[in-house]
């Protein structure tokens, strides 16, 4: 769910060797600090070789990067203890003064990754937690 009209935030344009396509996006404010905020999925694939990764850009300058290979063997040793997701890149967990939270999720079905979950939840005037957004989209296949 988005909070404004235009986006905060947009890929960088697929030129001759990299196309890019965009994955998922999810923006807020936080009244606190009178700022807003967005985060921005989308998969970069090198058109000569078809190599991919996933990126998750932040409005704020940040970024993580999601290799295929490295989320698999991730993908496997959360399956093997049991586990349906793991966190992967950027993350802030609420504490009990600040309920701010962004976290990036990879869920995983039989050892492999199959979606990733981003979470953005920010702050009301008064500091309590305002409402979390989040917004999920399917694991890219080859």
């Amino acid at each position: 769910m988005n909070t404004l009209s235009l986006p905060l935030l947009e890929a960088p344009a697929s030129d001759d060797t990299i196309a890019r396509e965009v994955l998922a996006y999810v923006d807020g404010f936080d009244a606190v600090t009178n700022t807003e905020h967005a985060l921005l999925a989308f998969k970069e694939t090198h058109r000569a070789s078809g190599v991919w990764c996933v990126r998750i850009n932040a409005l704020d300058g940040g970024h993580s990067v999601f290799h295929p290979n490295a989320l698999r063997l991730q993908a496997r040793a959360a399956s093997a203890e049991g586990r349906s997701s793991f966190t992967w890149g950027r993350h802030r967990a609420p504490t009990p003064t600040d309920p701010r939270q962004l976290s990036l999720r990879v869920k995983v079905r039989h050892g492999e990754p199959v979606a990733v979950e981003m979470t953005l939840r920010l702050r009301r005037f008064d500091h309590s937690a305002d409402e979390s957004r989040v917004v999920t989209f399917p694991w890219p296949r080859l």
